[in-house]
């Protein structure tokens, strides 16, 4: 072996150039690769930072009404503890932030609420002290607290007598029971504590009442023996049961579907994300075969220059296995220098997949470098040393290498059968780096499509904050937070440079409020699948002009609102009112029987929750203070002309002298939200289009290759060709028409290749167009100028060869 090795060496340093762009080669492929699949072993295959294995996520669902998940509610855990077979157990649990009071400061940290069976459903014990009991599930009886290993170690140092003791969350006292494992997180990495989620057995009250509202998430834990299709099975079941225990709302129900749905806990996190990251992984394998067929080319191109040496080791004995042996030595330590070349371009990688936002680390998946990444980066360059090299070698190895002493005289150019082989490689990356281009061109269409179209509001100059209510009596009156922010936006309208202020319920990107269908008076509801759930949104009189929303019929909320009023988007309006306006006509929520509201304007639609599809196709919009919500939380959000950065110290001076206890969280410019809100699209456009550069620059490289290749051992015959009266201009159009060719082919199979591309993005990637004749031709175009510009260098110096030089030589 080590012989094979100083061989192999000493051959690779009589052709250094051809060994160098090798090795750059196979870095820039198994770099893009080693990225991509860094983000994929994050996501897929490293561990989540709590046991996922049969855990399953568990939500209801309104497909009748485009929703495909409106959470879930303690009566819902209830059930599925008592009444679904296939679970060995469930959890309910809702997440939260509150104030951490005491030395050395009030911290607001990250609080989930749990029922005390999710350390049996996560299968993990806490590393000191005990778990919550059932009778702490009590209301009074719930002020307990387990902390995380972080929490435990940077602000009470570690110290296992805190055990036992008290600490204030806002302004109630909380015994500490226990500290979690340091490698655990739940919901997410960044969960702080957890308090036990507070709930009633009784059949009635409580977690009855609770069932109608959609607060909490549910887990469960597959019973060993059953399967994910019998679990969904009797969740089906339930459902229908549940519509039949509830009469107010069967009609809703029915009307939109309602049904309960499990998907495999890390599937459920992951989300839509799964289809770009496989798409990606797709793509990326790709370029990968692409750098194999150069590399090929470059091997064929060697080979032939080493038929000789082949030759004359074959008539000293040397078998083809022997032969075989050299020639993969030579690959594999091309391979190797390019993994190690790829590893240090992934690093970059990995930098600009963390500003696209595809590294989430908080939720356990972590994009790095570890030792998988490592072992799955050389395993793949030793398999695409060996495409590269065997399939060329045996094309080699077929024809008599006696031939090869022969060959080196006038004209060899390695023989016909090797140059249709490196032909056909160079027509492949042609063809495969059109159909990348063309994916890459549907990809940013679709982007700046959606960017043009735009997120329904003005973004540039909002600053936006979440306020967080402490958890005591007087906040629990929802009417007292709605009088809070009341006083609160009078100073915050004044300050310098604001020039609108309101508040919301929740802003459009950070998450959605309920949904529910409304029924309008007079009219039949929308049924199958043109009824969609309306979203609900509470705002005042402030919010639309805040966020730059137009009225565009009707009227704003006033201040003071004597009659029930709503307002509507344009497409609820047009889903009931095609032909006629929707002022003056009255709703309310079907789920209700309460009093009707009357639309007193239109706005337009908004995205609140994707640029690509809301859950909820529609908004209906009520004044805060005539329907105040449940949660404890609102968003304000202010117009200013100054740097919105600048608004902060002065807006948590006004929340503080309203209340010292309220505080302001997620304190973010809109178009920062709105720029993360595009992350799912921008992301794989962004990835796409470098993977494409590399498989263009890679296909161009390689008709320059061939080319000049071709040029270098036919100079005998193009200085015969001259001698005999050839021009310049004749050979400059021969070597032409030769790659010429090449492109032509590469083209039609790569146009091919770009409809079948387009097909599986549309497929995986609804908002993707399917194909897109401009960017069809766009791709051919910007390939087919590369590759002729390569093409024109070798025709060049073919035109300009000396024969006599050439004769001489030859």
């Amino acid at each position: 072996m080590l012989e094979d090795i100083r061989q192999a060496l000493r051959s690779l340093a009589k052709r250094p150039s051809s060994a160098v762009l090798t090795v750059i080669v196979f870095a820039l492929a198994l770099g893009a690769n080693t990225t991509v699949f860094s983000v994929f072993n994050g996501y897929f295959l490293r561990p989540m930072p709590f046991p996922d294995d049969g855990v399953v996520a568990i939500y209801g669902s309104l497909p009748k009404a485009g929703v495909d998940d409106t959470g879930s509610s303690v009566g819902t855990y209830l059930d599925l503890r008592t009444r679904v077979p296939s679970l060995e157990e469930a959890a309910v649990f809702s997440h939260g932030e509150r104030m951490l009071q005491g030395e050395p400061a009030p911290e607001r940290i990250s609080v989930t609420q749990v029922s005390p069976s999710l350390t049996t459903v996560l299968r993990v014990a806490p590393a000191l002290g005990r778990g919550f009991t059932e009778d702490e599930v009590v209301p009074g009886n719930e002020r307990v607290v387990l902390l995380s290993h972080r929490l435990w170690t940077t602000r009470f140092g570690a110290r296992e007598g805190l055990v036992g003791e008290d600490v204030r969350l806002d302004d109630e006292l909380f015994r500490v029971v226990g500290v979690m494992p340091e490698a655990f997180g739940f919901p997410d990495r960044d969960t702080d504590a957890w308090v036990p989620l507070a709930y009633t057995l009784t059949e009635s009250g409580v977690a009855e009442a609770v069932r109608d509202d959609y607060v909490e998430e549910t887990i469960g834990l597959v019973r060993p023996g059953s399967t994910l299709d019998g679990l969904r099975a009797e969740l089906d079941a339930l459902a229908r049961t549940s519509i039949e225990g509830r009469p107010a709302s069967t009609a809703f129900l029915e009307a939109t579907g309602y049904t309960l749905r499990a998907e495999r806990v890390r599937d459920y996190v992951i989300g839509d994300l799964k289809e770009r990251l496989l798409v990606l992984q797709g793509l990326v394998l790709a370029v990968l075969l692409i750098a194999c067929a150069n590399v090929a080319n470059l091997q064929l191109a060697r080979l032939t220059a080493r038929r000789n040496e082949l030759a004359v080791r074959a008539a000293f004995g040397a078998d083809a296995r022997r032969l075989v042996r050299l020639v993969m030595t030579d690959s594999m330590l091309l391979a190797i220098a390019g993994a190690a070349g790829g590893l240090v371009l992934a690093r970059g990688g990995l930098g600009l997949v963390r500003v696209l936002g595809l590294d989430d680390a908080s939720d356990g998946f972590e994009a790095k470098l570890d030792a998988v990444v490592h072992a799955v980066t050389f395993c793949a360059a030793l398999v695409a040393a060996s495409l590269s090299s065997l399939l060329p070698l045996f094309g080699v190895l077929r024809e008599d290498l006696a031939r090869g002493v022969r060959a080196s005289g006038r004209g060899n150019t390695g023989g016909v059968a090797t140059r249709r082989w490196r032909s056909g490689l160079v027509v492949v990356q042609l063809a495969a780096g059109v159909a990348l281009l063309a994916g890459a061109g549907l990809l940013t269409r679709t982007f700046y499509g959606l960017v043009s179209e735009g997120p329904g509001f003005d973004p540039v100059g909002v600053w936006s904050a979440r306020v967080e209510f402490p958890r005591t009596a007087l906040y629990e009156d929802a009417a007292a937070r709605g009088r809070f922010f009341e006083q609160a936006l009078v100073p915050l309208r004044s300050l310098p440079g604001v020039a609108a202020a309101g508040f919301t319920t929740m802003l459009p990107f950070v998450s959605s409020d309920y949904g529910a269908s409304v029924v309008v008076d007079g009219r039949e509801p929308l049924d199958g699948a043109s009824m969609k759930a309306a979203q609900l949104h509470g705002v005042d009189e402030g919010y639309f002009t805040a966020l730059g929303i137009p009225v565009v019929r009707g009227r704003n909320f006033a201040a003071v609102e004597t009659e029930r009023v709503a307002i509507v988007d344009e497409r609820f309006a047009r889903a009931y009112w095609p032909d006629s306006g929707a002022l003056g006509e009255r709703l309310r929520n079907s789920a209700e029987s309460g009093d009707w509201y009357t639309i007193v304007g239109v706005v337009p639609h908004v995205k609140h929750n994707s640029f690509t599809g809301d859950e909820y196709e529609q908004t209906v919009y009520w004044h805060y203070m005539q329907r105040p919500p449940p949660e404890g939380t609102g968003m304000l959000v202010l117009r200013t002309a100054l740097p919105v950065e600048s608004l902060t110290r002065a807006a948590e001076a006004v929340i503080a002298s309203v209340d010292p206890l309220v505080t302001l969280t997620d304190v973010r410019p809109m178009d920062a939200r709105v720029r993360n809100a595009l992350g799912p699209q921008r992301a794989p456009m962004v990835l796409t289009l470098v993977f494409a550069a590399i498989a263009a620059t890679l296909a161009v490289i390689g008709v320059y290759g061939v080319l000049a290749s071709a040029v270098a051992l036919r100079v005998g015959e193009i200085g015969v060709r001259m001698a005999l009266g050839a021009r310049s201009a004749d050979v400059l159009r021969m070597v032409m028409r030769q790659g010429a060719r090449m492109i032509g082919a590469g083209l039609v199979l790569g146009l091919a290749g770009a409809l079948a591309l387009g097909r599986v993005l549309s497929a995986r990637l609804p908002e993707v167009a399917a194909a897109d004749p401009a960017v069809l031709g766009a791709a051919a175009l910007v390939l087919a100028c590369a590759a002729l510009a390569a093409s024109w260098f070798p025709a060049r110096r073919a035109a300009c060869v000396d024969p006599l030089e050439a004769l001489r030589r030859d």
